[in-house]
C-alpha cells in the first residue's frame, strides 16, 4: 500500500483506494481503511490489539451506568488508535469509584474481544461527578434532601451550600455532586443545587432540565439572532425559476419547519420527480456566527411540547421554511425513473421556488384513500401524480429489499391550554411512505453525485449487524414461533420475510423492536460505506438542512463539487472526521433527551391507572425482572423479579426468559400476562408492575418444535 501511495501524488479517500485494490465486503473494507490510515500516518478507528494492554495501567473512570457497571480508559495511551474502554471489576475498592476517579489496575482479557481491569490502588476518588437531575424530598430527619431522578439510581444527597428560596418538596433541580468531607470516607453524599426547573411531576419541565444537564444550548447568542434577522429574502439572479412548478409540502400537523417540497409528473413509461430543499447554505456561510452555533447544536431537538431548533426562528420558521405562496431559495434534485422504479438520472441545481400547498400527511392520504379532504381538493391532481410516481418507485424499492420495520410511535396529545391529555400511537399512512421514499432517493442521489466528483463529504453509514446479535435474534424468533431452527437472518430481505410470517400484531412489534436493537448504530463519517438498513451502497443526508448540520455540510459539498455557487466548502478528511464525531454525539444526545422525556409522559399517564390490571405482553427481560407493554393504555412498565409469583427467579442464559427454580415455570418474551400497575413516578419515568397470574403464561404463534415441553 505504501508503494502504491508512493507511485501516486494524490491522497484519495479510502473508499476510492479500496476500489482500486478490489476490496469488497463491509468487514474487509473497514480493516482496509485502518491499514490505509496507518499508511498515511493517521489515527485508526479502532485499537490495534496486536499491541495488547500493559499488565498494569493507569485508568480514569469515564462512565458508571444505571446497573453500576464501571467503565474507564487508559490515561496515557501509547497504542495506535483511540484509547480502549475497559470494564472495572466490581467489588472491594471499586465501590468508592465515581466518574473522574483515577486508579491503577491490573488488566486482563475479558474473553470477548475486550479488556477488564482489577483495581490495585485508587489514586483519586474525590473527583467531581457531572451534574445530575434530582427531586427534592424530605429525609427521615425532616430535612430537605435530593434523590436522583432516574430509575435504578437510589442515591440520596444532602444539600450542600445555600438552599434556593422557596425550595419545596417535589421540585426538580439540577445538582452537582460534591466531594465527601474529610473523615467520612465517602459515606456522606452531598450535592449543590445549580438550578431549579419546576415540578418533578411535569415531563415538560424534565425535558428542559435534562437539556440543561447535558449542556445543550437553548437560547441563541445575540449576534446569532441578529445575523438571522438581518437575512433578506432571496432574488432570482442566477437561480432557476421553479415558481410555476406546483411543488407542495407534506408534513405532520404539528410540524415546526418545512424544509422539503415535492413534485412528480409522467415521463414516458417512467416518472420525473423533483425534490426541492431549503437552501440553508445561502444564509449560513462557513465560519460565520450562525455556522458556529449550528455546528455546536448539531441538530434540532424535538420534545413533545416544543422544539429546540438548530437555527434561529427567523431562519428555521422564516426564510428557510418552505411556506405556501412565498418565494424561497432552494437546492433541488431532478430525478428520472424508468418503468421499473430505477433512477436513471439525477440533476442538481439551485432555484427559486414557491410552495403551492401545505398539506398534512392526513390530507395527502385522503386523496389516495378515497374521499378527498376539502383542504386538499385543490391539490388533488398534483397529489395523485405523486402517488403515481410512488407506485413506480415502490417497484425499485421492493427489488432493492430495504429493511421494513413497522414500529408504533408514541405521540402526546395536548389540549388548547397546552396540557398533556393523552398518549397514543402515531398511525402510519401511505403519505408517510411516499415522502420517505422520495427523500431516500434524493439522499442516495446526493451521495452518488459527490462520489462521482471524488468530493470530500459526510456520508450516512449503517454497518452490517453483529453476527452474535443476529444469532440471538434468530433464537428469539424461534421462541416466538416465527423462525425455524438455524434460520439465517443476514440480510434486510430475510429480516423482512421473518416479520411477514408473523400474523399477530403484538408479536410482530416485539420482533421488530428486537430487530432494531440488533442493528448497528447508524453514523456519519467521511468514508462512504454501504447502508445496511436501506440496502444502498452509498447514502448521504441531504433533505433536512434546517434541523441537521450534516445536511448543511452535504449541501456545501455539492455546491462546491458541482460549481453551483461561491458559497460551497471543501473540507479535509481530518476536518470532516471531527465534524462527524461532533454531530454523532449531538444526535445521540438529542435522542437520549427525547426518549427520556417521552418516558416521563408515559409514567405521567400511568399514574391515572395505578391499581388497575391490564393484559399485556412481555417485551423484554433482564436479571432484575420483566418489561411488559400494554396496548390500551399505550404504556410500558417493569415487573421486578421480587414481585413475580413466589419462587427463586433467574434470567435464562440466552436472556429470553425468567425461570422459576422450584416451580419450573417461566415467563418468556411474547407471553401474554395480566399485570397491575402498582406505582408510577413521573419524576423518574418508572412504572412498577406486578404480574397477577400464577398460571403458566399464555402463548401465541406456531411452534417449529414437534413437542413443547412444560
Amino acid at each position: 500500500m505504501r508503494a502504491w501511495l508512493a507511485a501516486n501524488d494524490e491522497r484519495p479517500k479510502a473508499s476510492v483506494v479500496a476500489k482500486a485494490f478490489g476490496i469488497r465486503g463491509i468487514e474487509d473494507r473497514r480493516t482496509f481503511k485502518d491499514l490505509y490510515k496507518q499508511a498515511l500516518g493517521r489515527k485508526t478507528s479502532s485499537p490495534d490489539r496486536s499491541i495488547g494492554m500493559p499488565p498494569v495501567t493507569l485508568f480514569r473512570v469515564t462512565k458508571i451506568d444505571n446497573d453500576g457497571v464501571i467503565q474507564a480508559t487508559p490515561e496515557n495511551w501509547e497504542g495506535r488508535g483511540s484509547p480502549p474502554t475497559v470494564t472495572i471489576i466490581a467489588g472491594g475498592a471499586a465501590a468508592r469509584l465515581i466518574v473522574g476517579s483515577r486508579l491503577i489496575a491490573r488488566t486482563e482479557d475479558d474473553g470477548q474481544g475486550g479488556w477488564s481491569a482489577r483495581p490495585i490502588r485508587i489514586l483519586q476518588e474525590q473527583a467531581t461527578e457531572p451534574p445530575e437531575l434530582a427531586v427534592v424530598e424530605t429525609d427521615f430527619r425532616g430535612r430537605l434532601s435530593l434523590r436522583a431522578a432516574r430509575p435504578g439510581r437510589e442515591r440520596l444527597w444532602s444539600i450542600a451550600g445555600p438552599t434556593p428560596e422557596n425550595l419545596a418538596e417535589g421540585a426538580l433541580v439540577l445538582a452537582a455532586p460534591q466531594a465527601s468531607r474529610p473523615g467520612t470516607r465517602g459515606r456522606e453524599h452531598r450535592a449543590r443545587i445549580l438550578s431549579v426547573h419546576g415540578s418533578a411531576e411535569d415531563p415538560a419541565a424534565f425535558g428542559m432540565a435534562m437539556l440543561a444537564s447535558l449542556e445543550v444550548p437553548i437560547e441563541f447568542p445575540a449576534e446569532v439572532t441578529a445575523a438571522a434577522e438581518a437575512a433578506e429574502p432571496p432574488s432570482l439572479d442566477s437561480r432557476e425559476d421553479l415558481r410555476d412548478i406546483p411543488l407542495l409540502t407534506i408534513d405532520g400537523a404539528d410540524a415546526r419547519d418545512f424544509d422539503d417540497a415535492v413534485f412528480a409528473e409522467p415521463d414516458g413509461k417512467g416518472w420525473r420527480v423533483i425534490v426541492a430543499i431549503a437552501d440553508v447554505s445561502h444564509y449560513v456561510r462557513p465560519e460565520s456566527p450562525l455556522d458556529r452555533e449550528a455546528a455546536l447544536r448539531g441538530n434540532s431537538t424535538y420534545l413533545p411540547d416544543r422544539a429546540i431548533p438548530m437555527l434561529p426562528e427567523a431562519l428555521s420558521n422564516g426564510l428557510c421554511s418552505l411556506k405556501p405562496d412565498e418565494d424561497r431559495a432552494c437546492l433541488f434534485v431532478e430525478m428520472v425513473f424508468n418503468a421499473t422504479g430505477t433512477r436513471t438520472s439525477a440533476r442538481f441545481g439551485r432555484g427559486l421556488m414557491r410552495s403551492h400547498w401545505r398539506l398534512t400527511y392526513e390530507m395527502a392520504a385522503s386523496v389516495d384513500d378515497g374521499p378527498t379532504d376539502s383542504q386538499a381538493a385543490d391539490a388533488e391532481a398534483t397529489v395523485k401524480r405523486l402517488y403515481g410516481a410512488y407506485a413506480c418507485l415502490s417497484k425499485g424499492r421492493a427489488a432493492r429489499g430495504p429493511l421494513e420495520l413497522i414500529l408504533p410511535e408514541r405521540v402526546v396529545k395536548f389540549d388548547a391550554d397546552g396540557k398533556a391529555v393523552e398518549m397514543g400511537k402515531r398511525i402510519g399512512l401511505s403519505s408517510h411512505r411516499l415522502i420517505e421514499e422520495f427523500m431516500v432517493q434524493a439522499n442516495a442521489a446526493a451521495a452518488e453525485a459527490l462520489l462521482a466528483k471524488s468530493a470530500n463529504a459526510l456520508y450516512r453509514v449503517h454497518d452490517k449487524p453483529d453476527p452474535e446479535r443476529m444469532g440471538l435474534l434468530a433464537e428469539t424468533a424461534q421462541l416466538l414461533g416465527a423462525a425455524a431452527p438455524g434460520a439465517r437472518l443476514d440480510s434486510p430481505q430475510r429480516l423482512n420475510d421473518l416479520l411477514a410470517r408473523v400474523d399477530d400484531e403484538t408479536t410482530r412489534t416485539i420482533l421488530s423492536q428486537l430487530v432494531l436493537r440488533a442493528q448497528s448504530r447508524a453514523r456519519y463519517g467521511p468514508e462512504c460505506d454501504p447502508h445496511f438498513g436501506l440496502a444502498l451502497d452509498s447514502y448521504a443526508h441531504f433533505t433536512s438542512p434546517i434541523r441537521r448540520y450534516a445536511d448543511l455540510a452535504v449541501h456545501r459539498a455539492l455546491i462546491e463539487a458541482l460549481s453551483l455557487g461561491d458559497d460551497g466548502e471543501v473540507q479535509s478528511i481530518d476536518a470532516l472526521e471531527g465534524v462527524a464525531e461532533s454531530i454523532n454525539s449531538t444526535e445521540r444526545r438529542s435522542a437520549q433527551v427525547e426518549r427520556a422525556t417521552m418516558d416521563r409522559y408515559g409514567a405521567l399517564f400511568a399514574t391515572e391507572h395505578v391499581g388497575e390490571t391490564f393484559d399485556g405482553r412481555i417485551v423484554g427481560a433482564n436479571k432484575a425482572g420483566l418489561f411488559i407493554g400494554f396496548n390500551d393504555p399505550f404504556i410500558e412498565g417493569f415487573a421486578p423479579a421480587a414481585l413475580l409469583p413466589d419462587d427463586y427467579w433467574t434470567l435464562s442464559r440466552d436472556g429470553l426468559r425468567m425461570e422459576g427454580k422450584r416451580s419450573r415455570q417461566s415467563f418468556s418474551l411474547g407471553d401474554t400476562v395480566s399485570a397491575t400497575i402498582l406505582e408510577a413516578n413521573a419524576a423518574t419515568g418508572g412504572v412498577t408492575l406486578e404480574i397477577k397470574t400464577s398460571e403458566r403464561p399464555k402463548r401465541s404463534g406456531k411452534r417449529f418444535t414437534k413437542k413443547r415441553r412444560r
